[in-house]
């Protein structure tokens, strides 16, 4: 048995693994206030309730009320009316495939099972949606962004709906952009088709409505719209919990009923799952309480406008390196590219320098490489360091290690990446250069192997 010093001790080494998740130093996959209160007293919830199982809501009945009161915050941030229902879920991933058996069983009832249903998503729309198609047995029937503003394109859209469609996607905003699509647009004609219309505002569902507030001209998405069945939106982005916590609202209580699993025939308890996990610790669900009380509406106004301010910023002060936005800025992403630099030199420089930036494909009569930074309150902070280092790296001549690797992978040398991948080092611009060169069955096929690598 290890002793508990030689444990702490190992979790420490352990985790220097990793990037500071509370640096500021990366722009996606965590939303970093800067406020310690905040998570400390999220971290003490989380430990207070994380023994308790959502499983059974009868018996932990902290499960439902953490469910219900975070469910009443979402919907008054989001135009709801007292009959929308939602399910909390631990993501914005799980709120997609939830969203997707929904519409499915619902076209399954209507038409029954003969016919495969079809689920119609902009090109920009996220994988999520693609994973539920696959997991629950649709049809992904994918439409193009217009160049310009990197929107749904609406034409297609009209011409894309058909009888065998179950759902049509928005997203407000799209990850790789930041726009939003037109809702509105999008609402009224899947109203006329009779289709539901499920917006993802997983990433803007916590902050769109105080850029609104602050006075930003957001484009209508949520369910002011009437043509809108249904809407996801992540707690843990930025509604500023601990992971991972999402919502999941429908305007119909009805269509609610088809996310659900219930068996009744089973010889032992009956099994009810809102979500697709079935055991659950309550601890995320508290963490997500605590921060929207602890917050309130005045504390993520506040945390919006810090945002504002380094988004503004920040898209001001590249653009006098060169940097031109992809996109409309509607949101708290940038996605910028920069025709008179190398940009794949430009994010690994970055990286040495402890900035952590991703980059985007380039797409044909689209959008060239961009990276890709979406915006958290503690870069308001940053705002000024990042911009800096931005400018050394530019100015700077470029790495030979770097060219080095480039060349190699130009020539079909893969042995230095592999070591890369094996030691934990691999550069995510590297793997976009490597895996565009390939026919995409097999850079899938690669992306499996340099996974099972990771985890040899």
């Amino acid at each position: 048995m290890t002793g508990i010093p030689d444990l702490l001790n190992s979790l420490s080494q352990i985790g220097k693994m990793d990037v500071d998740p509370y640096s500021g130093n990366l722009f996606t996959y965590v939303y970093e206030t800067g406020d310690k209160k905040l998570r400390n007293i999220q971290h003490k919830a989380l430990n207070m309730f994380y023994d308790r199982n959502a499983l059974d809501f009868t018996t932990f009945k902290s499960a439902a009320y953490f469910e219900k009161e975070i469910i009443r915050f979402a919907k008054s941030i989001s135009h709801a009316d007292e009959n929308v229902l939602g399910t909390l879920t631990y993501g914005g991933t799980e709120s997609i495939l939830l969203a997707v058996k929904a519409a499915r069983d619902l076209f399954r009832k209507k038409r029954g099972k003969d016919e495969v249903p079809e689920i119609v998503l902009p090109s920009s729309g996220h994988p999520s949606w693609e994973k539920g198609a696959e997991y629950f047995d649709l049809r992904l029937k994918i439409i193009p962004i217009d160049r310009k503003n990197k929107k749904a394109n609406l034409e297609s859209l009209k011409s894309a709906i058909n009888e065998r469609t179950a759902l049509v996607v928005a997203s407000a905003p799209n990850f790789p952009y930041g726009s939003i699509d037109p809702v509105k647009e999008m609402g009224e004609i899947t109203r006329d088709k009779g289709v539901p219309l499920h917006v993802d505002a997983c990433v803007g569902g916590f902050i769109l409505p105080f850029f609104e507030r602050l006075g930003e001209d957001v484009p209508v998405y949520d369910f002011q719209e009437e043509g809108v069945s249904s809407l996801s939106m992540d707690t843990h982005k930025y509604g500023y919990s601990l992971k991972g916590s999402s919502v999941l609202l429908f305007r119909n209580p009805e269509m609610k009923k088809y996310s659900n699993y219930i068996n009744i025939s089973w010889p032992s308890y009956i099994f009810v799952n809102t979500s697709i996990l079935s055991s659950r610790s309550v601890g995320p669900m508290a963490s997500a309480w605590t921060a929207i009380n602890y917050l309130g509406m005045e504390g993520y106004q506040s945390l919006a406008k810090k945002v504002l301010s380094a988004r503004n910023y920040l898209s001001k002060e590249m653009e006098k390196l060169g940097f031109r936005s992809t996109a409309p800025i509607e949101s708290s992403i940038l996605s910028m590219y920069n025709d008179t630099i190398d940009l794949f030199g430009f994010v690994y420089g970055m990286q040495k320098r402890s900035w952590h930036l991703e980059i985007q494909k380039a797409i044909q009569d689209l959008v060239p490489y961009n990276i890709h930074m979406t915006l958290s309150p503690v870069h308001n902070r940053l705002s000024k360091p990042f911009i800096k280092a931005a400018r050394d790296t530019i100015t700077s001549p470029p790495d030979p290690r770097f060219m080095e690797l480039m060349g190699g992978l130009s020539q079909g040398n893969l042995s230095d990446l592999m070591t890369m991948v094996k030691e934990g080092n691999i550069n995510p611009a590297l793997l976009v250069k490597l895996l565009e060169q390939i026919p995409e069955d097999s850079a899938r096929e690669m992306a499996n192997e340099i996974v099972n690598e990771v985890f040899r």
